[in-house]
């Protein structure tokens, strides 16, 4: 939680952090080795390979990209609780956020900003010496080719959606190269495909690793986010094209039970396509801890005598998320914790939250957490999952005009929320037949609200729909308050860059419109 320097893409780096993580990053502890002279077989390799992913894990890489970006900064959460101990150092550049004053210096987004630029240089320093020593590591020299370029994609498309075009780094930067100006965004896209088809043939079915492996990057899980890749950029045809590979692989599908999605008991299980791990790791309160803190800023941070199992409310859902919902819709009772609702072995008063809503997707029962270190909980982040597949699969059909092969994928969705009702469900989440194409289109944006609710994708959608600025003007106009005052088209859409990076790139850094 505390703010580091700053060093323009990654001048710090010039080392590997390694970090362990839950089943298949239970490696050896953390080390710290010179990049210079690692790799020089298999398990030193794979332990390499194993530390790209535990930049995911850092509280300053999830809070600012999926939680206060992705939810707090749109019509479906606040940042809530200005009781909290949390809110003395993270409320005001929260609250710059969510009204769209951000300043070039706020230290939420510049650490954002940060950790997903380490986790790209890092990336590139392990292609490179996976390279140099690909005779010596051995046969599953193409799997780890394959994560790490995985991985460079994925760290690439959290900050190109958040700020915008971005340096492209394919190798190690040379003193001279650290001042690379921003791509184009097509430019930037088109590395982040580049990658995303290179891991795509390099990496494993889901099904051809061991269980102890489950978390590791898949085939399905670059092509999965390939596909929404192109859906950010509007190529209709080439997401549907990708996607289907997804679905036609037979590799994935959707619980039956639509709360079960976010337990424990179902982490990476079958509609699982790529979460980011958490597990209990005793290592403290830091970043150097394997577990979730977005589930403690998301418990309920009412006092009830048991000092490690209150929270912060500080990611705490909207009324108007609350009202978007159909009448008995059961996604509804799976994502909220309703105020007086008995809920994990007791009434859930919720009097911290200024909605009077606390979100189930992050929450951890109390059984089930650590008893000493809130910051250190065992919940994985869900970063892509087979319902969002088969959403978008329906938004592609839609705009490529072939409403009725939309209308399946859409049903699959609402079919699976309407049987894990648990009443009768005679007129339950109807089946929508519109085949007129902007109906369609509001039925689909509404059934992704709805079903990704508080899992840090809403603003990112209202923006690539082009929605962001009348949505959030609205939610302006009927609510008041901060959330969307000071929104300003071709602005608010993006981040700006730090303001200490582009003093360090010597002006090549160019900052974002109207910053």
């Amino acid at each position: 939680m505390k703010l580091n320097n700053l060093l323009y893409i990654g001048l710090g780096a010039a080392m590997l952090t390694l970090s362990s993580c839950s089943d298949f990053l239970n490696q050896d502890p953390k080390v710290t080795v010179a990049k210079q002279t690692y790799y020089s077989n298999d398990k030193e390799a794979n332990t390499a390979i194993v530390g790209l992913y535990s930049f995911l894990q850092l509280e300053r890489t999830e809070i600012g990209p999926i939680m206060v970006v992705g939810d707090d900064c749109s019509d479906d959460c606040t940042i809530g609780n200005n009781k909290s101990e949390a809110y003395s150092w993270f409320g005001g550049v929260a609250e710059q956020m969510i009204s769209f004053e951000t300043q070039p210096n706020n230290w939420l987004s510049n650490q954002s900003w940060q950790s997903i630029w380490f986790g790209i240089s890092n990336c590139v320093q392990a292609l490179d010496r996976l390279k140099a020593n690909k005779e010596a590591i051995g046969n599953k020299y193409n799997q780890y080719v394959g994560e790490a370029r995985f991985l460079r994609a994925a760290y690439y498309f959290l900050l190109t959606r958040m700020y915008g075009r971005q340096p492209l780094m394919e190798h190690t930067f040379n003193y001279e190269e650290f001042f690379t100006p921003r791509a184009t965004i097509e430019q930037t896209w088109q590395f982040i495909e580049d990658d995303l088809k290179a891991a795509a043939e390099l990496l494993p079915e889901k099904s051809q690793y061991e269980q102890s492996d489950l978390g590791r990057a898949t085939k399905g899980t670059a092509l999965t986010l390939l596909g929404k890749c192109y859906l950010y950029q509007s190529k209709w045809q080439d997401t549907y094209d990708t996607l289907l590979k997804v679905i036609q692989s037979g590799e994935y599908d959707l619980e039956p039970n639509y709360a079960d999605v976010f337990d424990l008991d179902h982490e990476n299980g079958i509609e699982s396509i790529f979460e980011i791990q958490h597990s209990i790791s005793g290592t403290g309160w830091s970043d150097a801890n394997e577990g979730n803190i977005l589930s403690f800023y998301e418990h309920d941070a009412t006092d009830d005598g048991v000092k490690w199992h209150s929270g912060w409310s500080m990611h705490c859902p909207t009324q108007d998320l609350v009202d978007e919902y159909e009448a008995g819709d059961p996604r509804l009772k799976a994502t909220i914790l309703f105020p007086n609702e008995y809920f994990d072995g007791r009434v859930n008063k919720n009097i911290a939250s200024p909605t009077g809503y606390h979100s189930k997707k992050w929450y951890v029962p109390y059984a089930q957490r650590s008893q000493k270190d809130q910051s250190d909980n065992p919940k994985n982040v869900i970063l892509m999952r087979y319902a969002d597949v088969l959403l978008q699969m329906a938004e592609a059909c839609n705009e490529l005009d072939l409403p009725d092969k939309a209308l399946v994928y859409l049903k699959k969705v609402r079919d699976r929320a309407r049987n894990s009702a648990q009443e009768s469900t005679t007129n339950l989440l109807p089946a929508v037949t519109t085949t007129d194409k902007e109906a369609l289109r509001n039925a689909i944006y509404h059934e992704r609200r709805v079903e990704l609710a508080c899992e840090g994708e809403r603003f990112y959608d209202l923006v690539r729909q082009g929605r962001a600025g009348k949505v959030m003007k609205a939610y302006q106009a009927k609510y008041g308050g901060l959330k969307g005052k000071a929104w300003k088209d071709g602005k608010s859409e993006l981040q700006p860059l730090p303001e200490a990076q582009v003093t360090l790139s010597n002006g090549n850094l160019e900052q974002n419109p109207h910053y």
